[in-house]
């Protein structure tokens, strides 16, 4: 895992949040000026098997709806202040604005990203995430 990717997300309480990730267009040609080769690509169902081989039906797993959270950032207050907070407050989060936000899914941190806006909602686009066998055996 990448040090960036690697940190404890187990003290993170965040909030629900919909998040809407907008995925590249497949193509068939690798863009103009790009070294390119042919990979042999494993299906997820294999993938998903070769992670948790002691799993059983494991294709059923692809169907499990999860928590996806994005986090902005973190704060710590004392019990003093949190009981001060009144609407209007402003509580800051220890990261400025231009800093990737973290995408947990049931927890666990599998990406970063920026926050953007799509048809006036917001979004998150990945520019970090975990490979597809690191982010099975974190989920599993």
């Amino acid at each position: 895992m990448s040090p960036e990717l690697n940190t404890n997300v187990n003290e993170a309480t965040a909030q629900d949040s919909a998040v809407a990730v907008e995925m590249p267009p497949k193509t068939e040609t690798p863009p103009a000026g790009t070294a390119a080769h042919q990979v042999e690509s494993n299906s997820l169902e294999d993938d998903l098997a070769a992670a948790a081989p002691d799993v059983q039906n494991i294709g059923v797993l692809l169907d499990i709806d999860m928590k996806v959270t994005v986090e902005l950032g973190r704060a710590k207050l004392k019990i003093r202040d949190i009981m001060n907070l009144s609407p209007g407050s402003v509580v800051e989060l220890g990261k400025s604005p231009a800093e990737p936000v973290d995408i947990l899914v049931n927890g666990v941190l599998l990406a970063r990203g920026e926050v953007v806006v799509v048809d006036e909602h917001f979004a998150v686009r990945i520019n970090k995430l975990l490979s597809r066998g690191e982010r099975i055996r974190k989920l599993i």
